[in-house]
This record gives C-alpha cells, structure tokens and sequence, in this order.
C-alpha cells in the first residue's frame, strides 16, 4: 500500500520527466541529424563551387589555346594574301637573276677572249639572252633595289599590324563563344537540378494523395513531348551554330581587306622614314630601329588614339579594319557560308546580331587599343632582335679602326650596315612572322605575341563579363 501510494503521488511526476527526457533525447537527436545534413550540403556546396571554379579556369586556358591554334591556320592565309600586293621574293629572284647575268656576261667575254669554241660561246650566248628576257630586266640594280627596300619595310609594318590585329580579334571571339557556352550551360544545369529534386514534404505529400498514373499512356505521353521538345532543341542549336560560325567568320575581312589600310598607310610612312635612303648608304642598327619605330608610333597616332571630339556616328579607326560596315556584314556573309547557311541566317541572326554587337564594342574599348599598342611593341622588338642578328650574319665585313681597343670597346649598335643588308633582313623577317606549312605551329613570333600579360588580362576580362 506504501508502494501503491508513493507511485500515485509521484507518476504525475514521473510521467511528465520522462515525457521531458524523451522529448529533450528525441529532439536533440533530430537536430543533430538537421545539423548533420545541413554542414554535408555547405561541404557538398563548396566541392561544387570549387569544381565550377576549376570547370570555368579549365575552359578559359582550352580557350586561349584555341586561340593559339586558329592563328597557326590563319597566318598562312595571310601570308598568301600579302603576296599579291607585297611580293618581296619576286624581287629578290630579279636581283639575282641581274648577278647571274653579269656572271654570264663575265664569262662569255672570258670566253670570247680566250678563244673557245663556237658552241661553248653559242651556249653562253643562249642563257644571257634567256636571262635578258625577264620583265624585271627593263628595271636597273639600283631600281630594284630601292624598290626591294620600300615593299619589305611596308611588308613588315603590315605583318606586324595585321597579325596583331588578327590575334586580338581571334581572342574576343572566342572568349565571347565561350563565356556565351559556359553560361548556357551553367543556367541549363541549374534548372535542370532545380527541376529535378522538389521539396522533401511537397514530395511526400504528393507521393501519398496522388494516384499513379496510368504507365502506358504516360509513357506514350512523354515520349511524344520529348519528341518535340528534341526536334525543337535540334533546330534551336542548329540555328545557334550557324549563327556562331557565320560570326567567326568575319575575320574575313580583315584577311581580304581590313589589312589594306595596313598597307595605305605603311606605304606612306615608309617613304617618308626611308625613302631618301640609298641601298648602299650605311646606318647603325639604333638608327634603323629609331626610324622604325617613328613608323611604328606614325601609325599608332593614326588608328589608336581616339580624338577628344569624337562624334557618335564616328567609327574608330580599328573597328572598321577589323570589322566590316553593317551594310558590308552580308557581302562578308556571302563569301564565307553556304547558301544553306546564309538561308537560315535570313530566318533568324538574333546570335548573331548579339555577338558582333558586343565584338563591336570590345573592339572600340580603350582595353583593346592598349592590348593591341603592347602587341605591336612587342612585335617590334621581336623584329629588332631578329634584324640585328641576321645583319650580324650576313654582313662579311668586319669594322676597320686603327686602334684595337676602341675595337674591342665598340659595341655592335656602333657598327653601321648597308641599307641593303637590312632591306634582306626585314623580308627575312617577314618570312620568319609568316611561318606556313608543317612549321606553323614552330612560329616563335605567334607564341610571343600569345604569350603578353596584357592580352591575357583582356581575354578574362572578356570570359567573365556575363553582363552582356
């Protein structure tokens, strides 16, 4: 009875802590179980921002690797387009074939001299008349000369902008590609996944009232929307593609006529530098670099400073090498796409549209004029080191001076050298700029140009700008 009593008068008691404890335990243990699953989704969030990160890093170094790889294939492009207006080796040939006729013309007096035979002198005879029937003929040593002087010194300064400029174009629009196909990408998994796992208690709900559906007619449903949906999906990405191609495309008409005005005004700078120079008057390779690079800056001030009043309907110099007129885009269309392809164009160019819109502005930025100023500086420095050590080479003279050590003293940029040695030199260079063939891909001069931080630091700026 004393037991019976105690518990009657304590079980409230009793009932009530146990009660407590139970729901103290239960609780703690649902929270510890919450707490749990909430620190596994923030871990399992930064693994996932940390992959995204290293996806996005990934794709942007592939990206200036293509880049690299487009330019290997369209230097050669280049190079044979130059040679329709700028042939320096046709020159070359005709300066050598002037050597070989004097040398034939030494030997057929020698010849007659020393009183061979009629058909050795016939022979010799022969070949000077051959020789003599080259067009260049008509033009003097010195002519040809000059002339080799002027076209590889206007070659050079057009290779050195040309290919700077095709390299700061190829960048923009494949970094523009890429961040565009990254963040269709990126949005297309994030509704994906969004779609894909609804609320736990929307779930469960659901998975309790709702009927299951009958299978085979769902089935014959989903397979009749995804269908569509695939046929959809298929001419959605095929009109993106052939939007996205036809942009790549118009580095056209920089390769065709944007390098034109290149030229223009190398020719009329040139002329103004070197013009008065004779093939055999001698300059030091400091007073060739410094008459080059007056050049050089000549042409900066006209395409790359913009003026103070500059009015809206006025175009920047370098947009309108690198891209053609709106009312120019369809030529340009024209001669690089299929008639299929310029059809589906004429439906829908929205991509399009976008692409060289946004190319148009990154191109007229005050980034991309810097950019493309560091390229050509540092193509002038490539040519320079190359100039100088091929006048080294090709230069059989040593200096004269009476006194030894002012010799030993003398440092190379002291030396002077013909005019002709660097007009060689130059087309040299040019040809070492215009690697073609299985030696493309050996082509120092793209691989430095590739490699300035400047570039670099506008391709991200490009890839990350997902305001556009």
């Amino acid at each position: 009875m004393a037991r019976r009593s105690l518990w009657q008068r304590h079980r409230n008691k009793v009932l009530f802590s146990s009660a407590t404890v139970a729901f103290i335990f239960s609780t703690g243990a649902v929270s510890l179980y919450l707490i749990k699953k909430w620190l596994w989704r923030q871990q399992l969030k930064i693994t996932e921002q940390q992959f995204v990160k290293e996806q996005i890093k990934r794709r942007f170094t592939q990206t200036q690797q293509d880049a690299l790889y487009t330019m290997y294939e369209l230097v050669p492009v280049l190079s044979l387009v130059l040679v329709k207006d700028l042939n320096v080796d046709e020159i070359v040939g005709s300066l050598k074939g002037k050597k070989l006729l004097r040398k034939l013309s030494r030997d057929f007096k020698d010849a007659e001299r020393d009183g061979l035979s009629s058909g050795m002198s016939t022979s010799v005879t022969e070949a000077q008349a051959t020789a003599n029937a080259t067009p260049d003929n008509a033009r003097t040593k010195a002519e040809l000369w000059n002339d080799l002087k002027l076209k590889s010194l206007v070659k050079l300064c057009t290779v050195i902008y040309s290919v700077s400029s095709l390299l700061l174009l190829t960048r923009l629009q494949l970094n523009i590609l890429a961040r565009r196909e990254y963040l269709e990408s990126a949005v297309k998994v994030a509704v994906e996944k969004k779609s894909s796992t609804p609320g736990f208690f929307t779930s469960w709900i659901n998975s309790i009232w709702q009927t299951p559906p009958n299978t085979s007619q769902a089935f014959q449903k989903e397979n009749s929307v995804s269908t569509d949906l695939s046929e959809e999906a298929q001419q959605i990405r095929k009109s993106s593609y052939i939007n996205e191609q036809a942009f790549l495309s118009f580095s056209w008409w920089l390769l065709n006529r944007g390098w034109l005005q290149f030229k223009s005004l190398a020719e009329k700078l040139v002329e103004r530098e070197f013009g008065e120079l004779n093939p055999r008057d001698v300059l030091s390779v400091e007073d060739f670099g410094e008459r080059l690079s007056r050049v050089l800056h000549s042409i900066n001030k006209e395409l790359l400073v913009q003026p103070q009043h500059q009015s809206k309907d006025e175009k920047q110099p370098v947009k309108q090498i690198l891209l053609p007129d709106s009312n120019l885009e369809q030529f340009v269309l024209q001669q690089t796409l299929d008639p299929d392809a310029l059809k589906q164009l004429y439906d829908d160019n929205t991509v399009l549209r976008q692409l060289l819109n946004e190319t148009s502005k990154c191109v007229q930025s005050t980034a991309s004029l810097v950019v493309l100023e560091s390229l050509v500086n540092d193509a002038f420095q490539f040519t320079m080191l190359h100039v100088e050590e091929s006048v080294a080479k090709k230069n059989k003279r040593k200096p004269v001076d009476d006194d030894a050590s002012s010799v030993a003293a003398s440092t190379a940029a002291d030396v002077k050298f013909q005019m002709a040695l660097f007009s060689v030199s130059c087309k040299g260079c040019c040809d070492e700029m215009l690697k073609s063939g299985v030696v493309s891909m050996n082509n120092m001069f793209l691989q430095r140009l590739d490699s300035i931080p400047e570039l670099d630091d506008l391709s991200a700026s490009v890839y990350s700008n997902f305001g556009f």
